[in-house]
This record gives structure tokens, sequence and C-alpha cells, in this order.
């Protein structure tokens, strides 16, 4: 009773503070701009550079000319002081806008025409110079920007120009009226709200001493299959939404000439292939440049860009060359899955974004499945609370947020390969079963036999903190299926094979104790599960035999880039710099909207926008350099084996990366899945180890001490900081695809939010 009355105050605070952020700090511009004194205007001066289209929209037609002077005055006809102003839209047949804002003092007579005499300032002139540009929608709240404080030398104003030069020449602009010093309405968003109540949802229930940290992880319970079955709509429902973010169903699948690198841009490789596919050929039916064959080098990527400036020469971006024909070089599978078959059926491509959601909701099911079962084997008496903290982790540490922010041909063979991985690792996971019962059997390590054979227990809805040992067998249909699966990875990404590798201290039990896999005894179900992976592994080595030659060809060294991948590689002596990008490169935040910024990855090396290390974007990754401090716990649970496989797996695997393509923000969703899965095992061994001393198996210790406190505290702040990172990071200025230039609606509705933040 003490505790409901406990979280009911906790709800009531949180109430009144987010009633106190939208009411104060999201409507400070209502506060601010409320007794704002009245300001009269004369006829606008329309300069040359503006058509006035007599429907309340003007054609750029000179940007360096396209602006409208208004003379303004207060209301006893002397100087103005501006506060704010406001741009009214007209109704239809328009986007949006992008303006900017200057002042002058001088002569205000309504038949001066000449403003370019006049000394302007920009309307943020003030203490401190603030620049005021406004991209302003059909959505009141992004109309209006506020001047800011002023010295006393810029406070009056007798002129106001709104400046349309960011657009360019033949750009429509709307502006059917303006406002000068109107009080910017009070508004209440229902977004918002939600948001602040989800904060506050999380920080209540994961709070250090909240009740979660005293309850066992039981993923059989009814409440656990609820919690996770919302868990994956919310989240499925929140991908769709982030994959319209950048256009989503309006993305054009035509080709462009890119003039930065002059060559053209496919955005369609994987309908291409699927086309193919279906019409019995295996490169892409793409007009192949005579110039191609006839170049001593047709990798090298300055004789391209010079005979496409001389002769017009068209090249494909990123596509595979060999041999007069272009190959997709990205893995197959998703071609042969999804791509074909949609067309085969409806006769049309499917939309990459679609494709990406897709495989994300797939992850997104598996990926949870997978991780909380992960967690039972190993710490079956984890709290609920660190469970759904090591959940969020593994999600937010994974690039499925930027291939479905961004979907492109890039992100969809990732995230098939972490569809089908989790999904693999799932079924291996759960294969180990109760000979008498069939119900999944896990791991008991404090009631192994002296001996170091393994001791189970049967999983199930009890709080009983472990079972009896039992005798076990594995599942058939459970490893041949999560073998299929795990040989797919080859089939999307080669990276992910590294996690075939997982098997070893996944099944270490069977193979070196129980003898139930890779012995005489157990031929049979070893026999099937190599079976099993040679039915994918030989078709994906004839493909690339009947492509390339060989069956480890996969094609990326024939790719048309920006560096010659058949005699090139980056720098080995770059390699340590490239690591600190790659993990520790800290993020780069700023005071006002969109509060983050991409980062310098300036190096001699292939390089991608970054927002920042892995480490850095998701800390509770950092726990993994405190591995060698959690080694007995990890050793008490079995873990330890499974911990250095993970990261030494993940080392690879980034490495080959790094040493291959250089730094890309793409390229963590190669090796984070291994990462996040040893970060997860130190996580909760430390957990663990913080409870009291003799009460380390009872999850009712949780948070007991102050190091534990301490403990939660940080892993809660380290999974809000990489959802603070996701959800600002769509809106950072000079990443791929930045919303300021693909969805400006978007980002100045989120940015009219805290336009009261200003000076």
């Amino acid at each position: 009773m003490a505790s409901r009355k406990h979280t009911l105050v906790l709800w009531i605070v949180a109430v009144v503070l987010i009633a106190a952020c939208e009411i104060g700090i999201f409507n400070l511009p209502h506060w601010r701009t409320v007794g704002a004194p009245a300001v009269e205007s004369g006829t606008p001066v329309i300069a040359s550079g503006l058509t006035d289209n007599g429907d309340g929209t003007y054609t750029v037609t000179d940007a360096d000319k396209a602006t409208i002077g208004i003379p303004i005055r207060s209301a006893s006809g002397g100087a103005a002081e501006l506060r704010s102003v406001r741009l009214v839209p007209a109704g239809t047949g328009w986007s949006y806008s992008t303006a900017s804002f200057k002042t002058a003092y001088g002569s205000a007579d309504d038949s001066t025409t000449d403003t370019d005499s006049l000394t302007w300032r920009d309307l943020g002139q003030g203490v401190w110079t603030d620049a005021k540009t406004l991209t302003y929608t059909k959505i009141p709240s992004t109309q209006y920007v506020l001047a800011g404080q002023k010295s006393d030398d810029n406070r009056y104003s007798t002129w106001l120009r709104i400046d349309y030069g960011s657009q360019s020449a033949g750009a429509v602009v709307s502006l059917a009226s303006y406002e000068l010093n109107p009080t910017v309405p009070f508004m209440v968003s229902l977004p918002r709200l939600v948001i602040m109540l989800a904060l506050a949802a999380f920080v209540i229930c994961l709070r250090p001493g909240s009740a979660l940290w005293r309850r066992r992880l039981d993923i059989d319970s009814r409440g656990h299959r609820i919690a996770i079955g919302a868990f994956i709509v919310l989240q499925s429902a929140a991908l769709l939404a982030i994959s319209q973010m950048t256009g989503g169903s309006h993305v054009s699948l035509a080709t462009a000439f890119n003039s930065s690198f002059h060559h053209w841009t496919d955005p369609a490789q994987y309908q291409r292939l699927a086309d193919a596919l279906l019409h019995g050929r295996l490169w892409l039916d793409l007009p192949v440049d005579n110039s191609l064959q006839t170049m001593q080098n047709p990798y090298d990527f300055g004789a391209r860009v010079s005979r496409n400036a001389s002769t017009g020469a068209v090249y494909f971006w990123d596509h595979a060359y060999y041999q007069g024909h272009y190959y997709c070089y990205f893995g197959v599978l998703p071609a042969l899955l999804l791509f074909a078959p949609y067309e085969a059926i409806t006769g049309g491509w499917l939309p990459t974004w679609a494709a990406s959601w897709t495989l994300a909701v797939a992850f997104t099911v598996f990926g949870t499945l997978f991780v909380m079962s992960f967690i039972r084997r190993f710490f079956p008496n984890a709290s609920q609370a660190m469970a759904w903290l090591c959940l969020f982790t593994a999600m937010a540490a994974t690039s499925m947020w930027y291939y479905v922010f961004d979907p492109s041909f890039y992100g969809v063979p990732v995230l098939m390969a972490m569809a089908v991985a989790s999904a693999g690792l799932y079924f291996w996971i759960r294969a180990r079963r109760d000979a008498a019962s069939g119900r999944w059997a896990f791991a008991m390590p404090h009631d192994a036999p002296a001996d170091g054979s393994p001791a189970t227990c049967v999983a199930d809805s009890s709080d009983a903190p472990a079972a009896a040992p039992a005798a076990t067998k594995l599942s058939a249909w459970r490893m041949v299926l999560g073998t299929v699966l795990m040989a797919m990875t080859v089939g999307c990404r080669p990276q992910f094979a590294a996690m075939i590798l997982l098997a070893i201290p996944l099944f270490w039990d069977e193979i070196r104790h129980t003898r139930q896999l890779v012995s005489r005894t157990s031929w049979r179900l070893t026999l099937a599960v190599a079976l099993a992976a040679l039915a994918v592994l030989v078709p994906l080595g004839a493909y690339n035999v009947a492509r390339f030659g060989s069956p480890f060809d996969f094609g990326q060294d024939y790719n048309l880039t920006s560096y010659d991948l058949t005699s090139q590689r980056p720098s080995v002596f770059l390699l340590p710099a490239e690591l600190f990008l790659e993990l520790f490169q800290p993020v780069s935040l700023l005071g006002q909207f969109p509060f983050v910024q991409t980062t310098s990855t300036a190096i001699a090396a292939p390089q991608e926008p970054s927002l920042g290390g892995l480490l850095a974007l998701v800390p509770m990754l950092a726990v993994v350099l405190l591995m060698w401090m959690a080694r007995r716990p990890l050793r008490r649970h079995r873990a330890w084996g499974m911990a250095l496989w993970c990261v030494a797996l993940g080392i690879v695997v980034m490495l080959t990366d790094t040493l291959i393509g250089g730094i890309n923000n793409r390229y963590y969703g190669d090796f984070s899945m291994l990462l996040a899965l040893a970060a997860i095992l130190v996580a909760l061994a430390l957990e663990e180890s913080l409870r009291p001393e003799g009460r380390q198996d009872d999850a009712a210790s949780g948070c007991a001490t102050i190091p534990a406190r301490v403990m939660a505290l940080a892993a809660a702040a380290a999974v809000l900081f990489a959802a603070f990172m996701i959800g600002m990071g769509f809106f950072a200025t000079g990443r791929y695809e930045a919303l300021a230039s693909t969805n400006p609606v978007l980002y100045s509705w989120v940015g009219s939010w805290f336009s009261g933040l200003t000076m």
C-alpha cells in the first residue's frame, strides 16, 4: 500500500511538471508576446526579384532581390519596437517557404520605393546577434518568429524587410498577409503531452527502488507476454512513422544524375535485381556505357569522372560492374524473398521503405523474443527493470532506426540479416528442452555439479528461484530451423555470418558434456544441422560462381565508388583513429533546436556524416569495458565464454568493415548486436554482484544498496540518452536525408516547440 501511495505521489508530481513544461516552456512565445505594443504598417515595397501572382503567392525571379520592404511605425507615429512577426500563407498549392528578416531605421515614407539605400540589420541583432530565419508552413505554430532582446541602438525600427533570398529562382513563395507584434496563441500539443507522459512513465517505472527492480524476470507469465506484445506493437508503429519522415511512399525510384561525383544514382537496385531474377538474369537491366569496356581501369574513380565531364558517359554509382554487366553486390535474399514475390503478385515494384519497415518489424519481434530468452538463459534471477533496460539498449544499439529513417538498398540487407539472425538465435537458444515435459530448459549455474557438467531447470511461471536439475535434449526442428536462418545471413549481409559462431558458447554444454552435438551418438542431429546449413550456403555459393566465378566472391570489389576497391584499401596506419571515431567519438550537442549536430570525421579514409561513436550514442554499451571486473559472476553463470565470443566477434567484424569501407554510421549495425549482447551480460552480472551479500540470487533485493541504486540510475539515464540521440538525431543538420531539407514541414513544426528558447 505504501508503495502504491508513493507511486501515486510521483505521478502527481509528474503531471504537475508536465503541466509546467506545457504551460511555461513550450508556450514561452505566448508569454513573451503578451502585451506587445501595437505596430502599424504602410504599403509594402515588392522588390524586382519577386513577381506577384495575384493569389497570395510570389514567384522568385532573382534571389538577390527577392525582398518585401514594409514601412512600420508605432501607434503614436514614431519608430516601432518589433517583438514578433507572423507570416500568413495563402490557402492552397503550397507547402513551405523560408524567409529571413531585417530591420532598418530611416525614412518610413509610404512613397519610398528604393529600400536598398537603407542600412539593414538582422531582426535578431540586439545585445547579441541571433539570426532570424523562419520556415513557415500551413501549421499556425510555424508562422511566428520572435525578435529577441534588443540593445537601445537596435530597439526601434521604421522598416521591416522579408527576404526570400534562400529560395532558388523559379520557386513559389506564399504570403497572403503578415502580422506585426502579434500575440502568439497559447497552444496545447497532444503529441508533446504523449511524449512527456511516456518519459514520465519510463522514469517512474524504472527509477531506482521501483517495483520492477524487485521483481524477477518471468518471460512465461501472462503479464510479461502482454507487455512484450504492447512493446512490439508500439515500436512497430513508431518505425512506421519514422519511415515516412523523409518521404516514405512519395520517394521516387527513378535514376538521377549526381553532379557532385558525376555519376548516376539508382535507388531501385533491389527492385531491378528482383526483376532480373524473375526474367532469368543475374545482371541488372541498366545501360552499360561503352567506355567502361574500353577504359584501362573502369574502377578508377578519377578516370570515370573525367570521362563523364568530357563526353557525358553514364556510370551508375555503387553498382558492381563486371565483364560488361552491372550487378547488385548486396545480398540476394531480400530480392528473392521480398521484392520478387511482390512483383510476381502485383506486377509492381515493392517500395524500399515498405521492405525496410517490414524487416524492421521482423527484427523487433524476434530480437525482443531472443533478448528476453538470452537474459533468462544466463541470468534467470535478473530483475524485470534491468531486463527491460537491456532490451531497450539492444534495440537502440542497432542501426535499425537509421535504415528505416533513410530507407535505401544499403539498409535492406542489414535489416534482413538482423531479422534472420535474431530469429535463428531465438530458435537455437530455445532448443534445449526438458526430456520429460518438452518445456524449455535453461542453465542454473548455482546448481551445477562440482565436475563442471551442466545443470538445468525447467522454465515455468512460478516465483520459485530454481527448479531441480533435469535431463535435457535438443529440439531437432528448432536446431534445424535456427541453422537455416543463421545461414541465411550470408545471403543478406555476410558480416552477420560471424554470429553463427555463437553456437559454440551457446551449445558448449551439449558439445562438451552431454555429447548431444558433434559426437558419434548424436550424428543424426549433427548431420541434419549440417545439411540445413548446406541447403542455404550451396545455392548462395553457386549464385556467386555464376556471377563472379567464385563462391566466396560477392562482388563488392567491383563496386563503382569513390576509390578502386580492386587495388585500394584505407591505410592500416589510420586504423586507431578510425576505431576511435567508430566507438568513442563524443556526440556534438547544441543549446538550441535541434540540439544535436553531426560530428567531424575528417580523416583520409572513406567516411560519411556521423552523430558520434557507437559507445557515445548508446552509453549502456560502455559497460563492456568493465567485463573483466564482472568475470566472477559471469563465470558463475557460465556466461564468461559467451561474453568473450561476442566481444571478439564484434571486434573482428568492426575491423573488417573499417579496413574495407572506412567510417560509417550505417556499418554500426554489423557489429552492434554482438557488442550489445556482451553489454547485456556484463550489466546483468554487475546488477547481481551489487545485491546484498548472500542475496545475489534474490531479485527482491534489487536496489537494496547505494551502489546498486547508483547503477540503476546510470543504466536508466544511459537508455534515456540513447533514446534522445535517436529521436533528436533525426533532426540533426548535416546528416544524410536531413529533415531540414527532406521534410521542412515536420522540422519547422517540431522546432516551433522550442521557439521561445531564443535570445
